[in-house]
């Protein structure tokens, strides 16, 4: 199966790929294909291919489109429901040029890394173009790139040298990132540290901090979401005595007390509007006032914030300030998740497997088998790891039968640990199958009463614009039914679970070629939904009645 893949990163902007799937692996390379910040296309006729592999992946099904598609609504990026979770989406450019149109549009100025992974599938014609640009395009960066150029920056070399030998890699994520630390010690801009859980943020911090010619009186930090609201105020800006019950004396905020010097604001993302707002007046007026003063006090501090949010995402749904991020945002730096650079991880485990003063090396089998993996937890959980054998097998040279036995030894741990309290979770699930359900059915009949004049065959009333706006309110419920069928694990009943996927199917047939005539319509109802949806009905209601198990 011939598909063409897109990737966007913090760092570059890459080409697009070419790759073949084998037909036998389609779910397994689907998993592994589809990290946030990627573009899946695939051609139109491998769509019942790739179905069964979408199913089981949870996706937010965006139906199908024709003319002038527009794809950042089509793939329903300015909705604040499930900004989280991976896109399909059937697509028809009538031309080369059409495709160009919109997806340089969406790719290039709305998706961002952290957006969710999507598929698109688009006709054949457009993919076999694409695949014959890819083919001839030039490699990723060429001399006169700027991106290329910064890389080959040699001025500050000393200073690379010494992050390099403290942030580890040779990938160009890494160096990019390497080359940005440099260039924020340089600066005396606020710097935004993103990335995943464990890959080094707090680290890129320090490495900022320990080689900038600013601000180097001292470095103080806090975590945003270790503190309650009222106490990272207090913790941050300072207090004066009896502004609060408890203050029983002046305290100095962190601001006041890294003046001249660096404050690491790790995990922003979780602070409050309100808190979020003193930040800013921190970064643009350079003044605090603490809790319960009344006038405000000067301090010069230059602020580096980390976060592992999506702060893209958060600015839509207006839970973090716009303004504040582009005050932020003058140096990023992207720390990469350790699954986007593999071939770093042989030197990263062996440099922390010397550090643990171990007798000999790790073999080249050892180092091999710990590229395959994923590394959710990123370098945090490869050090982990390697602390763990350590720990438990002493002076060996591990293989990977070691890294199986801790694996099953605490899945079996956290296995039983979930026996305790399954009686409360049961509970509780049972009461949220029977909310689904009975969601399922409010949407079902509600299709049925808009459905109402067809049944009773007034066709009339169903006319024109009546139709178009009837296939609106379907679409819609649609979507609906499509959100409570990604989670199986709620229709405990499998056969009911099975025909409300085949009543939604069937709708979703039903849209993609909407009938030009309510008579028409009529006879797709009669025909293939009425006995779906009796016996669904019948069903449902026997189980709200508590006639049948859940």
């Amino acid at each position: 199966m011939q598909t063409i893949i897109y990737k966007k990163t913090y760092s570059v902007t890459t080409n697009p790929v070419e790759m073949n799937w084998k037909q036998e692996s389609i779910e397994k390379t689907l998993k592994e294909t589809l990290e946030n910040g990627t573009i899946l296309l695939v051609k139109k006729s491998e769509y019942d291919s790739i179905l069964p592999a979408i199913y089981k992946i949870k996706f937010v099904n965006c139906e199908f489109k024709k003319e002038k598609i527009e794809l950042f609504r089509s793939l329903k990026f300015d909705q604040k429901t499930d900004r989280y979770i991976a896109r399909r989406l059937i697509a028809d450019f009538t031309s080369m040029s059409a495709f160009n149109r919109s997806f340089s549009q969406f790719f290039n100025k709305h998706y961002t890394p952290n957006d969710p992974p999507c598929v698109l599938f688009v006709t054949d014609e457009r993919v076999d173009e694409l695949v014959s640009f890819v083919r001839n395009q030039p490699s990723d960066t060429t001399p006169g790139d700027p991106m290329t150029m910064l890389l080959s920056d040699t001025s500050h070399k000393e200073i690379l040298d010494k992050i390099s030998r403290v942030f580890i890699g040779e990938s160009p994520d890494v160096r990019m990132a390497r080359t940005m630390i440099c260039k924020a010690a340089l600066s005396k801009s606020p710097v935004l540290i993103l990335g995943e859980s464990g890959t080094g943020k707090e680290l890129i911090a320090q490495q900022v901090y320990e080689h900038s010619v600013n601000y180097h009186k001292k470095i103080l930090s806090v975590n945003c979401s270790a503190l309650p609201e009222a106490l990272l105020e207090s913790e941050l800006f300072g207090h004066t005595l009896g502004s609060f019950t408890g203050a029983v004396h002046n305290k100095e905020g962190l601001f006041s007390a890294a003046n001249g010097g660096t404050l690491f604001l790790d995990e922003i993302g979780d602070l409050s509007l309100a808190n979020q707002a003193k930040v800013l007046r921190v970064i643009e007026e350079k003044e605090i006032r603490p809790v319960g003063a009344i006038k405000s006090i000067k301090v010069d501090v230059r602020i580096i914030a980390a976060t592992n949010r999506n702060l893209f995402s958060m600015m839509k749904q207006k839970t973090f300030r716009e303004d504040l991020y582009f005050r932020l945002n003058s140096i990023t730096i992207f720390a990469p998740p350790l699954r986007e650079h593999p071939d770093d991880i042989p030197r990263l485990a062996s440099i922390i497997w010397a550090k643990l003063n171990k007798p000999g090396k790790l073999s080249d089998e050892f180092l091999k088998y710990l590229m395959k993996y994923s590394w959710p937890g990123n370098v945090r959980e490869l050090k982990t790891l390697l602390n763990t054998i350590s720990d438990w097998f002493g002076n060996i040279s591990p293989g990977p039968e070691h890294i199986e036995a801790i694996r099953s030894y605490q899945k079996k741990i956290l296995s039983e640990s979930h026996t305790e309290g399954e009686n409360d979770f049961n509970s509780m699930l049972k009461s949220q199958c029977r909310n689904r359900i009975i969601e399922v059915q409010n949407i079902l009949r509600k299709i049925k009463v808009e459905f109402r004049p067809i049944i009773n065959k007034q066709f009339s009333k169903v006319e024109g614009e009546k139709l178009h706006q009837l296939k609106n309110f379907i679409e819609i419920e649609v979507n609906k039914l499509d959100d409570m069928c990604r989670e199986p694990i709620f229709f405990k009943n499998r056969k009911l679970f099975e025909r409300i996927t085949r009543f939604r199917y069937l709708l979703e047939k039903t849209i993609a070629k909407w009938p030009s005539s309510s008579v028409e319509l009529g006879d797709l109802w009669q025909t293939n939904l009425t006995p779906l949806y009796e016996q669904i009905d019948s069903e449902i209601f026997e189980i709200i009645w508590g006639k049948m198990d859940l």
